[in-house]
């Protein structure tokens, strides 16, 4: 009788096979991205049945440039801001990147399952991107796929991956991986590489500006590990920076030219007397810069009206809860408005402190860690030499050195006859209105890169293809993770300049580059040397299990918040109870479904909690008028319309029911007082107009109704 077959484990099998796939071969781009593919589809992937949430109804369906209306061009989206508005009404948001990709795909379909779905594969890239980064330093395939798969599970990333608009936030990241990883290219080539993929980033967002510096540092950081042979740090750090700048400086230029929205007015006031040169400097900088006016918004951020020292402390405060969420994403939300995210009342407190430390303390220890790194790398080498391992070194390359020379001597030579030869006899050489001489920055960036390919080489720490030691490698991902963590997050911090808002989950997309990086080493590292005591060897894998389990989970949990606009607003209001925008909006949410007494008790919550938001009047009002009690809902509208006398979408809405329901005459007499009281403003117009020609348009003038919900841009709004 023939023995039984023996059983298949399929548990051991799947395990082996998974560990075969991450273990056996060099990650390629295509090998890394399938796993993270089918991650990113899994944990980010909404309802096919969802619908425009928040944000995405003002990107999408009223973006005059998506929907083509007015006549606008394919090529209008420079002349654009991200939601599709002229320079004169722009809320600062410059993006056209993601613009020309919506408008390409809008006519392939208008659903908001496809726009959002393309989103979730870019993550993915990004992932991949990551992992190949960290393979390229270390050379450790299990460490280069842990840094990608903790970049894509992170849960905090879930708002900016499973919205439709954080595509920005993805292209951005996009752009600073592709200019990070075009720092492996030789150095005639890198500059190109770097030049171009921050382009691509600045122009998807304004955030990508943070590589400007980032990216050099890598460059310095990275040298010997991408380029054993011939590191020439300063040579190719100063390459990076030259072609980091050019790109930061052509993007400025043309935003201004092709996006000229008006100055900020707080720029335009005069410095005081004895200002220093350095706040002159800062000054000269930002009326170069020429950022578009940001809205101040108390509700949206409170720290926009409270003095610097109460503004820094509450900004630490939020920099620490949001670093707490990268690793303990207990709650997420997609808004945190007033007064979730009060201002401060005191300066020290538990979490400002702990913001402060961990604000400089990563980047001096990311530059301690690139120090000890340095030492240990010339130990190596050395002691290659002295057990007699080394090889022959990489001869130097003198027709590259010379072709390099010549290179670096035109560069100046074409700004000398621009300034001294053709200015002076008036003759003007122009590439599409820039000074031909600007030619000689990628000239100059390139000889750099060149010098750095002509040099001599020397011994190289390790074998071309083996695993690089933790100890030097790891610590250089450890170096730019910290510096980048803290470099990438200060611009959105409400330190330097006061934003829109006082938080958001998406500000992290490039941070958590950074955090990535640093977890990854960490857990390689402490695995690695407890691998070595048979009863401790489990310790990290488990670990490291729950943790990205926990992250899996809640980045799931978060994406179904997506689910719906109703879905979402409930999702948001129950995380961040203490936020009046997120109880509105669910009150909103349900009116739409016809649950208005919900919706009336949500509106007396966020009106609880913001008493002096004309928004939650008029909202609170609006929910009474429509219930059939427009008596009670005109001391909300009276309160509302001379709080926010210019917000004339409030009060269209509730000079619309007033007149449905046959109650705006009865009003007439406090209406005249409110408007003589706001004189210049909407309220003062739109009053008068709705009293006296409220019969012939049926109520407000149709062309200043608003939007409604899921509707497409009004006709005026080109």
């Amino acid at each position: 009788m023939p023995a039984p077959a023996p059983r298949t484990n399929y548990f051991r099998a799947a395990y082996a096979w998974c560990r075969e796939y991450v273990l056996g071969y060099d990650p390629g781009f295509f090998w890394v991205l399938a796993p993270f593919i089918l991650l990113c589809m899994v944990l980010y992937t909404r309802a096919p049945t969802t619908n425009y949430i928040f944000d995405e109804q003002e990107a999408l369906l009223a973006n005059p440039y998506v929907n083509a209306t007015g006549g606008l061009r394919y090529i209008d989206a420079i002349f654009r801001d991200f939601w599709g508005l002229p320079p004169d009404r722009s809320v600062g948001s410059y993006r056209p990147v993601p613009n020309f990709l919506w408008r390409a795909l809008w006519a392939i379909s208008k659903q908001p399952f496809f726009h959002h779905f393309y989103n979730v594969l870019f993550h993915a890239v990004n992932g991949a991107l990551l992992s190949l980064v960290t393979f390229r330093i270390t050379r450790r395939r299990g460490t280069a796929y842990l840094a990608g798969a903790i970049f894509v599970s992170a849960a905090i990333l879930t708002e900016a991956v499973s919205g439709i608009v954080g595509i920005a936030d993805v292209f951005g990241g996009m752009g600073a991986l592709l200019a990070v990883l075009a720092l492996a290219l030789p150095g005639w080539l890198m500059p190109a590489g770097v030049f171009f993929a921050l382009l691509f980033g600045l122009f998807s967002k304004e955030s990508a500006v943070v590589c400007v510096p980032l990216v050099p540092f890598a460059a310095l950081v990275f040298a010997p590990h991408l380029h054993p042979e011939r590191p020439a740090r300063i040579l190719r750090t100063t390459a990076a920076l030259v072609a980091s700048v050019f790109a930061f400086v052509l993007y400025v230029e043309l935003r201004k030219r092709w996006f000229p929205s008006p100055t900020p007015a707080e720029l335009l006031e005069p410095l005081p007397e004895g200002a220093s040169q350095l706040s002159r400097a800062a000054r000269a900088f930002l009326l170069w810069f020429h950022q578009a006016p940001l809205p101040r918004d108390p509700l949206n951020n409170p720290l926009a009206e409270v003095d610097l020292p109460h503004r820094v402390a509450g900004a630490l405060r939020v920099y620490f809860r949001g670093l707490v969420q990268v690793v303990f994403p207990r709650t997420l939300s997609g808004d945190y408005s007033f007064p979730q995210e009060p201002a401060p009342d005191r300066l020290v407190f538990p979490e400002s402190v702990l913001g402060g430390l961990f604000l400089i303390g990563p980047p001096l220890a990311g530059i301690v860690a690139w120090i000890v790194g340095v030492v240990r790398e010339r130990a190596a080498r050395k002691e290659i030499v002295r057990l007699g391992l080394a090889g022959p070194t990489a001869p130097g390359r003198p027709r590259l050195a010379v072709v390099a020379a010549v290179l670096f001597a035109l560069a100046p030579a074409l700004v000398a006859i621009e300034v001294f030869v053709l200015r002076p006899r008036g003759i003007s050489l122009t590439l599409r209105g820039f000074s031909w001489a600007i030619l000689a920055v990628p000239i100059f960036a390139i000889s750099l890169g060149l010098f750095a390919e002509g040099t001599r080489g020397v011994v190289p720490p390790d074998a071309p293809e083996a695993p690089r030691p933790l100890g030097r490698a790891g610590l250089a991902l450890v170096a730019v993770g910290l510096v980048w963590l803290v470099g990438s997050y200060f611009p959105h911090s409400n330190i330097p300049v006061v934003l829109p808002t006082v938080r958001a989950e998406r500000f992290w997309y490039f941070p958590v580059i950074g955090t990535s990086l640093v977890l990854a080493v960490a857990f390689a590292a402490v695995h690695e040397r407890l691998s070595k005591r048979p009863r401790l060897r489990f310790v990290v894998p488990a670990v490291f299990v729950a943790f990205f389990v926990f992250q899996c989970v809640k980045a799931y949990t978060h994406a179904m918040d997506y689910r719906s606009d109703l879905t979402f607003w409930e999702a948001t209001k129950d995380a961040v109870p203490m936020s009046a925008k997120a109880h509105l909006n669910f009150s909103v949410m349900k009116g739409a479904r016809q649950d208005m007494e919900t919706r009336l008790a949500e509106s007396r919550k966020a009106l609880e909690l913001a008493p002096d938001w004309a928004m939650a009047h008029v909202y609170t009002g609006d929910t009474l008028c429509r219930m059939g009690r427009p008596d009670e809902a005109w001391p909300h509208y009276e309160i509302g319309f001379g709080k926010g006398a210019n917000e004339i979408g409030l009060l269209a809405l509730g000079l619309q029911c007033l007149y449905d329901v046959k109650k705006l005459k009865e009003h007439e007499d406090a209406l005249r007082a409110l408007a003589e009281e706001h004189p210049g403003t909407w309220l003062a117009y739109l009053a008068i107009d709705t009293l006296d020609n409220g019969e012939k348009h049926g109520g407000v003038d149709p062309k200043h109704r608003p939007r409604s919900y899921n509707e497409g841009p009004k006709d005026n709004a080109e």
